[in-house]
């Protein structure tokens, strides 16, 4: 039997047929398979990264809201609308949970609430920071670490500020002689650097267009 004959009986070989058939039908499956779990992949990182940016906007449009108040010059004073300014960092669907902690801290269930919410900014700094790339991934992780920070140096101060009212009606002290009682200055202070802190992050993110940059790394 010479080549082509052997050709010939392979074309009429219906088990040789089957097999390729088969084989190119396992390889169609697991490139359809591929292409599936790439496009499935694209979509979670997708509704990761618009979550995670919805978020991250309304931190910086709070911010932005209260720019101004929340960087004026501060006197040699106590700070006692720190907590006003509590609820102005938290007045969206965001942060609401947290908002009512600054009015009795220290308190259940607020207090819990508080702790959960502060895990979820440092989970959410942290997710930014991967999911996203590029130095603004890093410039925008620092500010919500940093509005993290704030609002927690604010609850401090806040359980600061109740102890001095308690120990001045208690000993019948002065202002100046209860500020020293409960070392306010040196609380003030860690305050005072929490607030430059996140003044410097939210510039870093709008001098350096760090919002638009994120956007449009938002696409399937």
């Amino acid at each position: 039997m010479n080549i082509n004959e052997n050709i010939l009986e392979l074309f009429k070989d219906w088990n040789f047929w089957l097999s390729l058939i088969t084989g190119l039908t396992a390889v169609i499956a697991l490139v359809l398979t591929l292409m599936q779990i790439r496009l499935s992949n694209k979509q979670s990182l997708f509704e990761r990264r618009l979550e995670c940016y919805l978020k991250i906007d309304g931190l910086m449009q709070l911010y932005k809201e209260n720019q101004k108040l929340l960087e004026a010059e501060r006197k040699d004073e106590p700070l006692f609308a720190v907590d006003l300014e509590f609820l102005w960092l938290t007045n969206n669907t965001y942060l609401e949970e947290a908002s009512e902690a600054i009015k009795k801290p220290l308190e259940n269930p607020e207090h819990k609430k508080f702790l959960v919410k502060r895990e979820e900014l440092k989970m959410l700094s942290a997710e930014a920071e991967l999911i996203f790339k590029g130095r603004s991934a890093k410039t925008i992780s620092c500010f919500i670490s940093d509005y993290e920070q704030l609002l927690f140096k604010m609850y401090q101060y806040q359980i600061l500020l109740n102890n001095m009212r308690n120990y001045s009606e208690q000993f019948k002290a002065t202002l100046e002689m209860a500020q020293k009682g409960v070392n306010e200055t040196a609380y003030r202070e860690k305050l005072l650097h929490a607030y430059a802190n996140i003044k410097m992050a939210y510039l870093q993110v709008s001098k350096n267009h760090v919002m638009e940059k994120l956007k449009k790394q938002i696409k399937l």
